[in-house]
Formats: structure tokens, C-alpha cells, sequence
């Protein structure tokens, strides 16, 4: 075992959110890292189904269990005061941290706090790369239905205001938006919009191939969105916001993505749709981040 992460904070009562990304109704890239490399670990009650995954809400049994595997690295995963105290400050083992936003970004508990910009490097932080199984997601179709792709369940990655300005152009459009069912009576557009409800990681990569082009307009500034790997990496290259989290080993312009402002958004989301290139977009994501490199980033910090 290579990896073991443990995920959330020690809790008495079921989580949630752990459980709908046990259950695979909202995706979850840290699954992903826990099947190939070893295994995920919930501090509370869930209802677990692989060898992989395991719920253990007793702090000493999670020592335990860590002590059992002293060669493995242990990668703690949002902000969990319990869990620090209780767990990571009485194990041995190389300890990293991500906080997942762009808040409560560094913890003096592990070795090395894992942030997704140069900017954020500060005490004991370093920079990193998630990374996404290029043999699962992959494109999926050949025939693009879509000329524009959203993906967002929260509507609050400037999507409104894409479409708003989207109308300005001459020509019609045909959009998916992944995840947006509930914000569709919101939208007034001309053009053609197919919403979806949340949907599980496959039904994710069954759709994101049908589109030629995504957007990406956050300005959350949260940890570096998880869609623009899943895009990529299936082929669709994505019009990026400059404002954004910005990450070298990601942001690879023009192959893959190109940076847009307020201003040009529409102009450059345009020009990427007459010159987008599958092939080349998904060649760069794998060469960048695939499974391999994130773990051997993961290993050389």
C-alpha cells in the first residue's frame, strides 16, 4: 500500500456528502487515487462497499490500522482539527495535506501542505497536480452534438454570464450544461441549452465528449477545478478564466485550454471553436497528468 488518505474530519453520525461520493452520485477524484494506490479511509459511520474504502470512526483504529502500513503515505484531505490532534500528530509515517479551496490552505501537523498555485506557497507548502485516469475518462463519442459544454451543479462559475454574453453573436449555438437542471428556468437565451441533473462520474464522461469546447469562467478561486482535468483529458480543450487558479502543469495554451477575461470571453470561447483539436488536447493532458504523474509528484515533494 502506497497511499492511504484520510478523508474529512472523526464524526459520530453518517456523512453525507461522504456518502453520495461512496455511492459514485457526485464524482470524487480522491476514490480514484485510493483504488490505484491503496486506500480511503471516512472518520464516520459510512456505508462502504470496496476493499479499497474503509469507515473507521475510532481514531486509535485508524493509528492502528496506519501503523500496519509505516511505508505508506498518508494524505489528510480538508480541514479536520479532531483529526490532526487525534490521529496525525501520534503517527509516524510521511503526512501530507490539502485543504481542497483556497482556504485553511496549511497545516504545521504534516510534512507537506499540497496548494495548486505558486502563489499559495507559503511555511510548509508546496506545489502539486491532481491527476485523472486517462483510461476512464476518455472520449467517448466521435460526433460532437454540442458546441459549447458547461459542467456545474452550483451555477456559480460565471455560467449565467456566458450565455448572456453568448448572445451577442450572430450565429446560433447549441450548449450542455452538466449539472445545471435546476438553474434552467433562470436562463434567457436564444440559443439552445440541454440541462442535466448531477450525475454520476460515468454519466459525467459519457456526456463531456459531445461538446467541442468547454467553459470554465470561475473566479471562485478555490482549489484548481476538478472539470478541467475531466474535460481535457476526454478531449476538450476549455476556455479558462486568467483570474482563476493558474497551474503551469496544467495550463497548457493553446493546446488544451486557452485564458479569457471578461472582456474577450466570447471572442476567444469563438476562436477555440473553429480551431479545437481533440486529439492533441487529450495528448497533453495524459503527458501532464495521468494517475502516474500525479503519483509520481506526489512522491518527489
Amino acid at each position: 500500500m502506497k497511499l492511504i488518505i484520510l478523508y474529512g474530519d472523526i464524526g459520530t453520525t453518517p456523512w453525507k456528502k461522504a456518502q453520495r461520493l461512496i455511492d459514485g452520485i457526485h464524482t470524487c477524484g480522491y476514490r480514484d487515487y485510493a483504488k490505484k494506490f491503496g486506500c480511503i479511509i471516512y472518520m464516520t459511520p459510512q456505508n462502504t462497499k470496496e476493499e479499497w474504502e474503509h469507515s473507521i470512526p475510532d481514531p486509535a483504529k485508524v493509528i492502528e490500522f496506519i501503523d500496519k502500513n509505516p511505508d505508506a503515505t498518508v494524505w489528510s484531505v480538508k480541514v479536520a482539527p479532531s483529526r490532526d490532534k487525534q490521529i496525525l500528530a501520534h503517527i509516524n509515517n510521511r503526512k501530507l495535506y490539502y485543504s481542497c479551496c483556497n482556504q485553511n490552505m496549511y497545516n504545521s501537523f504534516c510534512d507537506v501542505s499540497l496548494v495548486d498555485t505558486e502563489k499559495r506557497v507559503k511555511r510548509n507548502a508546496k506545489v502539486f497536480c491532481k491527476g485523472k485516469d486517462e483510461n476512464f475518462w476518455k472520449p467517448v463519442h466521435d460526433k460532437k452534438e454540442y458546441d459549447y459544454l458547461l459542467i456545474g451543479l452550483r451555477g456559480d462559475k460565471n455560467e449565467a454570464f456566458f450565455l448572456n454574453q453568448l448572445d451577442k453573436i450572430k450565429g446560433s449555438r447549441k450548449i450542455l450544461w452538466i449539472g445545471g437542471h435546476k438553474h434552467r428556468k433562470k436562463i434567457r437565451t436564444r440559443h439552445k441549452i440541454d440541462f442535466t441533473p448531477a450525475l454520476s462520474s460515468e454519466g459525467v464522461r459519457d456526456k463531456i465528449s459531445l461538446a467541442k469546447v468547454g467553459v470554465l469562467f470561475t473566479d471562485l478561486g478555490e482549489g484548481f477545478p476538478q472539470s478541467f482535468l475531466e474535460m481535457t483529458m476526454c478531449g476538450v480543450p476549455i476556455v479558462y478564466n486568467v483570474k482563476a487558479p493558474i497551474n503551469n502543469i496544467y495550463n497548457h495554451s493553446p493546446q488544451n485550454c486557452v485564458l479569457a477575461n471578461r472582456g474577450n470571453l466570447i471572442k476567444k470561447s469563438e476562436e477555440l471553436l473553429k480551431s479545437f483539436d481533440p486529439e492533441l488536447c487529450r495528448k497533453i493532458a495524459i503527458e501532464n497528468y495521468s494517475m502516474d504523474k500525479f503519483y509520481e509528484r506526489i512522491e518527489s515533494l
